[in-house]
């Protein structure tokens, strides 16, 4: 992590060789950084600003990285509005390590606080438009809030220049990539061996049951000469062993439910049973054998984590979902309804329309989440979940799904409207009736009139995320 002096440092150095230069290409090599190529008259800089949880980082590199794909929110707005134009401020906040960029028509603020470091575009007004990810502290549609100060500390200004810097984060993010991949390997090679070694402890296991043929064989023998001494009902019985030299008495469990012939059938049945299934186990034994060797070659093969996978997936010692797949072709499911998320990063869910709002309500709505529509007429089901029993959601929320209703009804438009408020538990459908109609067991009404506020910032909350 950049120390506060260090980053003093880096803007005192590299401001004067940006602020005034033209943008001329925008690269994303990945989720959480942008590198801007920046011209001037006689020298073109790299200047790199990221949010990388392994390294983040305001620095310059010597060339552009390929871009990662899909471009983020932050990056599809910067390559719109800020292409060709020239930078006006590179800026540290006096009180903590985060950088502004600004030119005209907007802007950018890197938060370079470790973990919780984070990009955003703003417009000219400070207005929050995206985010490198989701914060509970700043809020798309927004005025920019900063980080609350941190205490004053000393950090030394490592000396580092901004193409060090650059170079060893590169360094950095490259160990801990493969330290990951290792993890990813290892994990893989755990979960096949671990399966693996269950199916040579069931093929043990089933050898050990196909020991018992002879005996099986034996005492069936005995018994069928020895029918007198059984009875039905009998739970064991002691017969002579004619056998062994000493002619010992040898006990023999019993089917208390069969008489002495029935118990000597059973008994041959378990014999004949026991001995195709050695057949089987040691056929068996030897696929699993082999098996073993495939795995050890395959894990013994250096090569992609991704070709390892699908060839444990193919010895059968993984299962196909443990990775994700795409199928061309099969579209995502639909959803009967929309997802918004309130001003208190709680979500709503607003149906359809018609069929749509039936299956919002009664299929994926439970007994006490709250329930929106607009009173005396027609419009969405509107739907605030609730995580775990016992939650409540916030009043802004509640507010927030009451002006979703208003806006996804025939009363869109309107100033002040009346949204009908009650729990799921309390709706119940018309039989015979169109989808969508219902009736309220028990209800209540909640007024709205700033509903126009609350949808602007909704959508734009919802084409941020």
């Amino acid at each position: 992590m950049l120390s506060y002096a260090t980053l003093c440092r880096l803007v005192a150095d590299l401001a004067p060789r940006i602020v005034g230069g033209q943008i001329q290409k925008i690269r994303h090599p990945d989720p959480m950084t942008v590198c801007l190529r920046i011209r001037r008259p006689g020298e073109t800089i790299n200047f790199i600003l990221s949010c990388d949880p392994d390294a983040p980082r305001i620095a310059e590199t010597d060339t552009l990285r390929p871009n990662y794909t899909p471009a983020s929110t932050v990056v599809e707005w910067l390559r719109a509005t800020a292409k060709g134009r020239r930078l006006s401020a590179l800026t540290l906040d006096p009180l903590d390590r985060v950088v502004r960029l600004a030119f005209i028509g907007g802007g950018l603020i890197v938060e370079l606080t470790g973990r919780a470091a984070n990009i955003v575009a703003v417009d000219g007004e400070q207005k929050v438009l995206a985010l490198g990810r989701r914060s509970p502290r700043i809020r798309v549609g927004e005025a920019y809030c900063s980080p609350p100060a941190p205490p004053q500390r000393a950090d030394a200004d490592d000396g580092r220049s901004a193409l060090e810097i650059e170079r060893q984060a590169l360094t950095t993010i490259a160990r801990r990539s493969a330290e990951r991949i290792a993890a990813k390997r290892a994990r893989l090679q755990r979960r096949a061996r671990k399966k693996w070694t269950r199916l040579r402890n069931k093929v043990e296991q089933d050898i050990e049951r196909s020991a018992d043929a002879d005996r099986y064989r034996r005492q069936g023998e005995l018994l069928k000469t020895q029918l007198h001494l059984v009875t039905r009902g009998d739970a064991e019985v002691w017969v002579t062993d004619w056998y062994a030299p000493d002619t010992p008495r040898v006990r023999v469990a019993l089917d208390p439910k069969r008489d002495g012939a029935g118990n000597v059938a059973r008994l041959f049945q378990r014999y004949r049973k026991a001995t195709a299934g050695a057949a089987r186990a040691a056929a068996r034994k030897t696929e699993v054998e082999d098996l073993g060797r495939s795995l050890e070659a395959a894990l013994a093969e250096s090569g992609d984590n991704e070709v390892l996978e699908e060839r444990l997936i193919r010895l059968g010692l993984l299962s196909r979902q443990t990775i994700p797949t795409k199928s061309k072709g099969k579209a995502t499911p639909r959803r009967p309804y929309r997802v918004f998320m309130s001003d208190r990063d709680q979500r709503i869910l607003v149906g359809r329309g018609g069929a749509d709002n039936h299956e919002t309500t009664f299929r994926a709505a439970r007994g006490n989440d709250h329930w929106f529509h607009v009173r005396d007429a027609p419009g969405a089901h509107v739907v605030v979940p609730l995580p775990a029993r016992n939650d409540e959601p916030h009043p802004e929320t509640l507010r927030d799904a009451a002006a979703l209703a208003v806006h996804h009804s025939d009363l869109r438009g309107e100033t002040v409207v009346d949204v009908t408020h009650t729990r799921r538990k309390h709706v119940h459908p018309i039989k015979g009736g169109a989808p969508g109609r219902v009736r309220l067991s028990k209800m209540k009404t909640l007024t709205v009139t700033d509903i126009e506020e609350r949808i602007q910032r909704l959508y734009l909350q919802r084409e941020g995320r």
